[in-house]
């Protein structure tokens, strides 16, 4: 990226910069160049790094866009957003961060977090649901659904009434001949204010996720947070209904909602993505979590859940 005169003083304040800050997230241990006070900090082997550097331009027709992701190789993939940055991938293990002149490092952390740690993740073979979880009795249970669907509120939920956080947003999966595992993210909630009034919290006292976007980061007691892999017990896939009810769905229902709800565009639409969604449907019972688009509704669904899975 052409950096100004400014820019590059500040990258280059942050790339000579000593320190560096040691993390577990998704089974992962990582060395970032930046504090990420969202992760669990502690000493692992290293097997990814996140630092700072330079990154080629993308591709004209991206710049136009705005953004956008690419490849450059089988496992080298950039994404790109205009005003935020550039970003390469490389090997499911190194991140290079190539920020936009004077960026916060709090809306540094939501890409890296987000959209560039997917891309690595899925780079080391791994399938990801847009999902929040919450563990019950040491197995995964899981809320699919688009922006905006309700998947946090009702992890919430649940985790007021005594269940453990696993993931929000992003459900990472391991796929393999046993159960689908699911790997545990860290111990933060997105939530809005007005979800968080319906769950007793206080939204003015909890700082914004992005400075754009009134969504608050809600951290979560690190003992009530699950930070080992769980095996996938049941998958609720969020729907509109004008009674609270769950449905199972049949093969090819559950296997369409796991293909529209996948997290990451890299790898999706290919032979193994199909497949291992298919792996997951013949061994995870999914269904269908009708309700209506109301806080009030949150205990009855909750309890609902609960004798669901009972």
């Amino acid at each position: 990226m052409d950096l100004s005169n400014e820019g590059r003083r500040i990258y280059s304040s942050r790339s000579t910069a000593s320190s560096t800050f040691s993390y577990r997230a998704y089974g992962l241990g990582i060395r970032a160049a930046m504090p990420l006070p969202e992760l669990v900090a502690g000493e692992a082997e290293e097997e990814v790094s996140i630092r700072f550097g330079l990154v080629d331009d993308p591709p004209l027709e991206i710049l136009e866009k705005g953004w956008g992701c690419f490849s450059r190789g089988p496992h080298e993939d950039y994404l790109y957003w205009q005003e935020v940055g550039s970003f390469l991938v490389r090997e499911g293990r190194d991140i290079v961060v190539d920020p936009s002149p004077g960026l916060d490092e709090r809306t540094i952390r939501l890409f890296v977090l987000g959209p560039v740690l997917a891309v690595l993740l899925r780079q080391r073979g791994h399938l990801l649901l847009h999902a929040s979880a919450v563990a019950a009795a040491d197995e995964a249970v899981l809320f699919l659904g688009s922006a905006g669907w309700g998947k946090s509120t009702m992890a919430a939920a649940l985790h007021a009434r005594g269940y453990r956080l696993a993931t929000d947003d992003v459900a990472v999966l391991q796929v393999g001949e046993s159960c689908p595992m699911l790997l545990p993210s860290f111990p933060q909630l997105r939530l809005w204010p007005e979800a968080l009034v319906s769950l007793g919290d206080d939204p003015e006292k909890l700082p914004q996720c992005n400075p754009r976007v009134e969504k608050r980061a809600r951290p979560v007691d690190h003992d009530k947070f699950s930070p080992i892999p769980l095996p996938v017990k049941r998958i609720y896939v969020l729907d509109k209904g004008d009674m609270p009810e769950i449905l199972p769905l049949g093969p090819q229902e559950a296997l369409a909602e796991l293909v529209r709800h996948t997290y990451a565009a890299m790898g999706v639409g290919s032979t193994t993505h199909f497949f291992e969604c298919a792996n997951i449907v013949n061994k995870v019972t999914v269904c269908s979590l009708r309700r209506q688009s109301s806080l009030s509704q949150l205990p009855n669904l909750a309890q609902l859940i609960e004798e669901d899975l009972a």
